[in-house]
């Protein structure tokens, strides 16, 4: 699935391919995907990147003392997710739910966002198009 939905703990946990910690430690893979990180490593040395899935709080540097709870926390304190303040499978239905919703807008909205600058992109080029057309246009008269 190119797209897998990572409002899911088991989702976000096939993320961690190359985490560097391992389950003895409190900065573990549950760990991490509980408190709503999934890993955005793309190779060795980033491996320890990790994003939550709902603000998008993006964190590195990770130690294997940190508890992940606690470090979404500090640098997301106002994250739909980290408010709840609870583990999906300890989640009400409605607050189930809010979760899914929020995270379906916020994928709308990026999905929009990215439109938005395709069109930027291409009205650039085409203002460019028209204005050397326009120089050319000058310059033979």
């Amino acid at each position: 699935m190119e797209n897998p939905p990572l409002f899911l703990v088991d989702e976000r946990i096939k993320t961690f391919r190359n985490w560097p910690f391992n389950d003895k430690v409190k900065c573990n893979v549950r760990n991490m995907a509980e408190a709503g990180f999934y890993s955005i490593a793309t190779g060795t040395e980033d491996a320890d990147s990790a994003k939550c899935f709902l603000c998008g709080k993006e964190l590195d540097g990770w130690e294997a003392s940190d508890d992940p709870w606690t470090e979404h926390v500090k640098h997301a304190a106002k994250c739909a997710f980290v408010q709840l303040g609870k583990k999906e499978n300890d989640l009400f239905l409605t607050e189930y739910l809010s979760v899914i919703k929020q995270y379906m807008v916020n994928n709308i909205n990026n999905l929009a966002e990215k439109m938005v600058d395709k069109i930027d992109a291409k009205a650039k080029e085409k203002k460019r198009e028209i204005s050397l057309h326009q120089k050319r246009k000058n310059d033979l008269e």
